[in-house]
């Protein structure tokens, strides 16, 4: 895809991420399902594309959601799409944590306020199941893999102090047995 770089397409980039993130309830994994929406859309990123994007994104230390920005910003625009997409899907939020503190605050027992979030709640986890679903549908998957993964849970549902090590040790198990194909 060839990189374009004008105030034009850098005030589209702004706007489809700032709308994103401003009316996207839920967080990180449930703005991802709206970006990648976006993106076929406007034809920022194939599927595949996407997908690449938002695996690199998960690697990144930080925010899923700021990450992907930033990383589909650079593919539309290079260095200043990405810097235009990070700021577009942060400002809303902040905006809004305080906003939101501020009126909710004298109101958290409200039976309303309450259903309203346990609504969001609902929402945010089918959205984000949709994304896993998608990536684990995509993943090349042999007996190997499986049986990989299924310890790896396993022993981080047993015990999660073992995090860090199981983490890498399934990478790394994951890794060398690619390596060896």
């Amino acid at each position: 895809m060839q990189v374009k770089c004008d105030l034009k397409l850098l005030g589209k980039i702004f706007l489809t991420f700032f709308r994103i993130s401003s009316l996207t309830l839920g967080g990180g994994y449930a703005m991802v399902a709206v970006m990648q929406w976006e993106a076929k859309k406007l034809k920022w990123a194939s599927e595949e594309e996407f997908y690449k994007d938002l695996s690199l994104a998960q690697a990144i230390p930080g925010p899923i959601a700021f990450n992907t920005a930033v990383l589909l910003g650079k593919r539309v625009a290079g260095p200043l799409g990405s810097l235009t997409a990070g700021i577009a899907v942060v400002l809303p939020p902040f905006f809004a944590i305080v906003a939101v503190a501020s009126i909710l605050r004298p109101h958290l027992n409200s039976i309303y306020v309450q259903a309203f979030l346990k609504g969001c709640y609902a929402a945010v986890i089918g959205l984000v199941f949709n994304v896993l679903y998608d990536l684990l549908r995509r993943q090349r998957w042999s007996a190997y893999n499986i049986l990989i993964v299924s310890v790896g849970t396993i022993l981080l549902l047993y015990k999660s102090a073992f995090l860090i090590p199981v983490f890498l040790g399934t990478i790394a198990l994951l890794y060398l047995r690619g390596v060896g194909k």
